[in-house]
Parts: C-alpha cells; structure tokens; sequence
C-alpha cells in the first residue's frame, strides 16, 4: 500500500490510499489504522477500483479502523470495490467517533466484471461495519454474500446486476434534520433506475442505502447525495481528482 502526496485545499486534506499491486489476492490481508486529531480535516480517497481476484481457496482480508477526535472531520470516500469470479473476500470496518467528531463514510459493491458478462460470480464476499460514538454502538451490519444460497435475492431483486452503496453521515449539525433531508434523497431516484433509502441513526447521524442498475447511474448519485450532504452541512465539496 501506499500514500499519495497529500494537498490541502484551504479546507480538508486529500489524501489517495493507493494499491500498487494488480489488485487483492487470496491471503492477503491490508490493515489501515487511522486516527484523526481534534480540528483535523480528512478525506481518504482512492484512485481505482479494488478488485478481488480469484482467491484460490485462500480468502483475502481488509481490515480497517477509523478513529475521530473530537472537532475532527473523516470523509472515506474509496472507488468501488469489484469481486471477480471465484474471490473470497471479508472486510471489516470499525469507526470511533468521541462527541463533537464528524464522519462521512462510503462503501460500495459492484457485481464483478459486468463489460465481461461476469455477474455476481464470487465465492464469497463479506463485510462487518461497526460505528460509535461516544463508546455508544450506533450501527452494526453483518453481511455475507454468496450466488450458492439466498442471500444476493435482495441485490437481484430490482436489478438483475445491481450495484450498491452504503453511507453513513454523523454530525452533531445533522441531529436536528427532518424527514425533509431523507425526502430530498427520492427525487434522485425520478429520471433514474436506482432506490434510496435513509433512516436516521439513535444518535448523531444518518444511514443511506442506494441500488442502482449500473455503474454509471451509482457514481452519479452517489456524487449528487454527497453535494446534499456538504450543502447541509455548510461546508465546501471537497475535489478528490486534486490528489
């Protein structure tokens, strides 16, 4: 792994988080820590997508660890990450945020290799993400995802190759916002073949889910659900092309 130059744009530090590799094998394994400091202003971002290649029976394992002082401000915001045919792969996030702190973090799934006519053709692929706040468990999610049993039904259902994205915000700016801020999210989905949802966090944030049919139509929402956000929130859009 490696670290981009860092620049800083006036406002927040953009930093790439780069793989130098074809991409993850099986028995790899990638540990991040990252601690941000009270005031700091962070966001991690990567510069291609992480694809998981066939594991070969061994799985590979990302394991990621965020924690935010307070008056710190983390915004993850990685390429998607792409399972290919036979991979195994597990990714486990834990967040720590102490009162006062902001985070904006994105996860993203595509089916595999869809411009090869490969759709959800992985062994196994799984994710555990855990976020507090003040020690508080806020989210838990558990997911294991695999074409040999039931669990892709949900992803299929609406879209035969769907492409997902989960995001949380906490804030303590956005503890005060309505079901106005989740209604915003549905005029997105109008003149696109995508869902959204966004349910509010017992404290301090919100969790937002997205399906869309395509690549394409995901990127692009996701880019318009993060200016709504940094709108909300009175802050500038951060330029991640600038790393």
């Amino acid at each position: 792994m490696h670290l981009s130059k860092s620049y800083w744009d006036g406002e927040i530090l953009l930093v790439n988080v780069i793989n130098q590799t074809a991409g993850i094998f099986g028995g790899d394994r990638i540990m991040t820590h990252v601690i941000v400091q009270p005031g700091a202003r962070v966001l991690l971002s990567s510069p291609s997508a992480a694809r998981f290649h066939p594991s070969q029976g061994s799985e590979s394992r990302l394991e990621q660890t965020f924690e935010i002082r307070a008056g710190g401000f983390l915004d993850v915001f990685p390429e998607i990450s792409i399972p290919q045919r036979d991979s195994r792969s597990f990714q486990k996030t834990s967040i720590r945020l102490e009162p006062g702190a902001e985070l904006l973090y994105l996860e993203t799934l595509a089916p595999g290799r869809v411009a090869s006519g490969e759709s959800f053709a992985f062994t196994d692929y799984r994710w555990w993400t855990d976020i507090y706040i003040a020690d508080r468990l806020v989210l838990r999610e558990r997911a294991s995802l695999s074409p040999r049993d039931s669990s892709l039904a949900g992803l299929s259902a609406l879209f035969p190759a769907s492409y997902y994205a989960g995001m949380v915000l906490v804030s303590p700016a956005s503890e005060s916002w309505n079901a106005d801020f989740a209604h915003a999210f549905t005029a997105l989905e109008k003149d696109a073949a995508a869902k959204i949802a966004a349910s509010k966090l017992s404290a301090g944030g919100w969790s937002i889910r997205l399906l869309a049919a395509d690549g394409l139509t995901l990127r692009q929402i996701i880019i318009k659900l993060r200016q709504m956000i940094y709108e909300h929130l009175g802050k500038p859009l951060p330029d991640p092309r600038r790393t």
